[in-house]
């Protein structure tokens, strides 16, 4: 329910008790990502090197699909809102067919990938090993992406618990597989292989008990996911058309770090330590960005679907509201916390630590309005997908990211020899850009209802 009646803090309020579990589960699917680095440690420091680069295929591959899939938390929020839960079952049911038609391409780049590692240089004993983690782990894509689109579901009709659940679930098996098959209890120890299938093996377990989840919930059985012919011609179409600018904003603002962490590999050794502390710390800390731009997203497109205006304003304006205070807090906590959190990360013995030290506590700095910015951003455009807007956003996205954020960016670090602060810093005006326009345009469209139609 979108509480029409609450004030700004009641809606934001609101917004947080919902964004709760969601970023639990997006931290708990970055444990997936961990538990897979610790299982790989096990084996040898090649084995990790490998898999950095198989978890970089996979995760950006996930990241576009989950781009794409959030448009069934729009489709299936607004329809409920409607008062029409038939067709939000439809949406559901035509998302998890978007999931497996996504998964299918997905799958089969990351069984081709090596060769392209291959193509570029890369040392064969590395692509080797990483061809092993791939062919193993892509099967994965399929149950990875169907989660997706029913945790959409979920998060749209406000029961997002159970996808936090699952996913904590899914790490645990990840975790006994990969342990069972890495010590040889079920027959000869295996390699590198064996974590690939413990990944692959969390995800259809996550995909499994979130199925039955939804066959037998008493409260989510009513809709009837489980019953053919709950969709309607033109839903799946729906889906694509408000996703497909989502997944390409997602996939510019991947390659847009990704990018950042190439340009920094021109630089010393420990000023790449510090940039991976500074972006693995702010990885985690944008979680909370992430549930919160879900909430808001799926209870704007609530609002749109009751038909209530003042709604729409105060759910979409409490979350960026919500999104200041958080995330600036987490950057005050990194710009206070530098040198502490640097040191998680490092053996405070090791000759060089001194030297990553001095170059991460600036970067953590930078992070506090990193941080500001990037959670301001992320919650505008969510407020914006729940009124059907994903083009304006993809369009504001691009052009933040690539000519104001990296090309500032890698002036500022190479013509005039910034480095790594003149890198963050054109990173950090990006999502600046973004933030301030994305914001802009969510004043502007909240000031009308569109025409929602059923599509």
């Amino acid at each position: 329910m979108t509480k029409a009646g609450l004030s700004l803090l009641g809606q934001a309020r609101a917004s947080f008790r919902l964004a709760v579990p969601i970023i639990v589960g997006q931290l708990a699917l970055i444990g997936m990502n961990l538990v897979a680095t610790l299982l790989l440690g096990r084996i040898g420091t090649e084995a990790m090197a490998a898999g950095a680069l198989g978890g970089a295929f996979f995760f950006s591959v996930a990241v576009i699909a989950n781009g794409i899939l959030s448009s069934t938390g729009v489709m299936v929020a607004q329809a409920d809102g409607e008062g029409d839960p038939r067709r939000a079952a439809g949406y559901a049911q035509r998302a998890v067919l978007l999931a497996i038609l996504l998964a299918v391409p997905g799958g089969a780049l990351l069984f081709f990938a090596p060769a392209f590692l291959s193509a570029i240089g890369q040392p064969p004993e590395l692509v080797a090993l990483t061809a092993q983690y791939l062919q193993s782990l892509a099967p994965g894509m399929l149950p990875y992406a169907v989660v997706l689109a029913l945790r959409y579901f979920l998060a749209a009709i406000e029961r997002p618990l159970i996808g936090t659940v699952m996913a904590i679930f899914g790490v645990g098996v990840e975790f006994i597989v990969g342990h069972a098959l890495l010590s040889g209890w079920l027959g000869t120890p295996m390699g590198v292989e064996a974590v690939g299938f413990s990944v692959m093996a969390g995800c259809f377990a996550m995909m499994g008990g979130m199925l039955l989840y939804l066959r037998y919930a008493p409260h989510v059985r009513a809709y009837g996911l489980h019953r053919r012919g709950r969709a309607l011609p033109g839903q799946l179409a729906d889906l694509w058309r408000i996703g497909w600018p989502i997944g390409v904003a997602f996939g510019a603002e991947t390659l847009f770090f990704m990018l950042t962490t190439v340009l920094a590999g021109y630089f010393t050794g420990a000023e790449v330590a510090a940039h991976s502390i500074g972006y693995q710390s702010i990885t985690t800390a944008f979680m909370i960005a992430v549930g919160l731009s879900h909430a808001t997203m799926v209870r704007v497109a609530r609002a749109a679907g009751e038909g209530d205006l003042v709604a729409v304003r105060r759910i979409g304006w409490a979350g960026i509201g919500l999104g200041i205070v958080s995330m600036g807090g987490t950057g005050l906590g990194l710009a206070l916390g530098g040198r502490w959190i640097a040191a998680q990360f490092l053996d405070p013995t090791k000759a060089d630590a001194a030297a990553v030290f001095d170059f991460a506590a600036p970067l953590l700095v930078i992070a506090a309005l990193f941080q500001l910015f990037d959670g301001t951003q992320a919650i505008a455009a969510g407020a914006l997908r729940g009124l059907k807007d994903s083009r304006g956003p993809m369009v504001i996205g691009l052009i933040a990211y690539w000519p104001i954020g990296m090309a500032s960016g890698a002036l500022l670090a190479f013509w005039l020899d910034l480095r790594l602060v003149g890198l963050w810093g054109g990173l950090a005006l990006g999502l600046a850009v973004a933030a301030v326009a994305l914001t802009v345009r969510f004043h502007l469209k909240s000031r009308h209802l569109p025409d929602l139609g059923k599509g």
